[in-house]
């Protein structure tokens, strides 16, 4: 064998063992789909560090995206993180693999609250597991809101929804989440009528009551929790979270603000986030140990603690922070998760209808005094 020769086939072997040592490094990769800082600091490094396993972390801009790179097929992803819906329309549309639950360790430990709610979500409870999970609700600064009414009634969205009471607070600002179906189905049920409907009589109704609200919205967003800690809003229709995240943020910026959140007595909405597996997932089994990684009550109580979210897994309520777990309207009883509206696949028809509604309420004209 000349040198030349013997040069090539070294160069070549040398090639052909790079190819596998990188095949082999991408065979011990997971790769997710999630929202951002939607894992306990340290979730992911200790998952590789026990498992070895490798993780890539693509950061989710939108249930929109999610759901189109999903019907699309070819993601790439072992493990995504779609909402309650989403995980319907995604699983109804064969995108989702069943899971297996002999290869689950946790399932037993679920919010039985949460348990009896995903029946109602036909085809995703076959394929998701709850990851964390929140309501809709009043957020309010304590004091700006006993300044203006000391018996407001915070348990009621009557502070919100009756016009002659949102007016006592709209120098301090209201906020309303920037979602028609959440907004819509909240104040649909608060008039005693089906919450995901799209009759025109009662998105008639619907429309009347949220137009005499209108000139007393200062914002529509979902991220309120600055303008809560900087004082641009006193009363927020919106996540459970915001409530937590928001008096977190004043106490380490040496605020003395106090916030309160409650679930209105007259009902709301109830989201989960859960994880999934795509039906062309590369590596199925990977996922299946990073959702059992994860649904430890120990790391589940992490994340909650993180994220400020309630999670799924009942055991980890004991390493939760107290001001999240002694919170009857963030960690439910029995009879409050009664009042839970849960989400519901509502066919495109509809949901231009409600858009239409929505739309129309939003752009109204704002109040000149603001």
């Amino acid at each position: 064998m000349n040198v030349t020769r013997k040069l090539l086939l070294c160069s070549l072997g040398l090639a052909l063992s790079g190819a596998l040592s990188s095949a082999q490094a991408d065979d011990k990769t997971l790769k997710l789909y999630n929202w951002a800082d939607y894992f306990a600091e340290d979730t992911l490094a200790r998952f590789t560090a026990e498992t070895g396993i490798k993780v890539i972390y693509d950061v989710m801009d939108g249930s929109e995206t999610l759901e189109a790179k999903m019907m699309a097929g070819g993601s790439g992803y072992d493990l995504i993180f779609p909402g309650d819906t989403v995980g319907e329309r995604l699983m109804r549309a064969g995108s989702l693999q069943p899971l297996d639950k002999s290869k689950l360790t946790a399932l037993d430990d679920i919010e039985p609250g949460l348990q009896k709610l995903r029946t109602h979500y036909l085809y995703s409870n076959k394929a998701t597991v709850p990851y964390t999970w929140g309501t809709i609700g009043l957020t309010y600064n304590t004091e700006q809101i006993k300044q203006r009414m000391p018996d407001a009634p915070v348990h009621s969205l009557d502070m919100l929804f009756k016009p002659e009471l949102a007016a006592k607070f709209a120098d301090c600002g209201i906020s309303l989440i920037d979602s028609p179906d959440e907004v819509l189905a909240v104040t649909l049920n608060y008039l005693g009528r089906e919450p995901r409907s799209a009759r025109p009589e009662d998105l008639a109704a619907a429309s009347e009551l949220l137009l005499k609200l209108r000139p007393y919205i200062r914002k529509f967003q979902s991220q309120p929790v600055s303008d809560l800690v900087n004082g641009n809003l006193c009363l927020s229709l919106g996540y459970s979270g915001d409530m937590t995240q928001a008096q977190r943020a004043a106490d380490a910026a040496g605020k003395k603000t106090a916030f309160q959140y409650h679930i209105p007595r007259e009902g709301t909405t109830v989201w989960m986030d859960t994880m999934a597996i795509p039906i062309d997932a590369k590596h199925p089994e990977y996922a299946y140990a990073f959702i059992n990684f994860v649904m430890r009550p120990e790391n589940m109580a992490a994340i909650s603690n993180f994220t400020g979210y309630p999670v799924s897994n009942a055991k980890a309520r004991p390493n939760v922070d107290s001001m999240m777990r002694n919170n009857p309207d963030i960690y439910l009883d029995d009879v409050t998760y009664e009042r839970l509206i849960p989400g519901k696949d509502v066919p495109q028809a509809d949901m231009r209808a409600r858009m239409r509604a929505w739309t129309k309420f939003k752009t109204a004209a704002a109040s000149p005094t603001r």
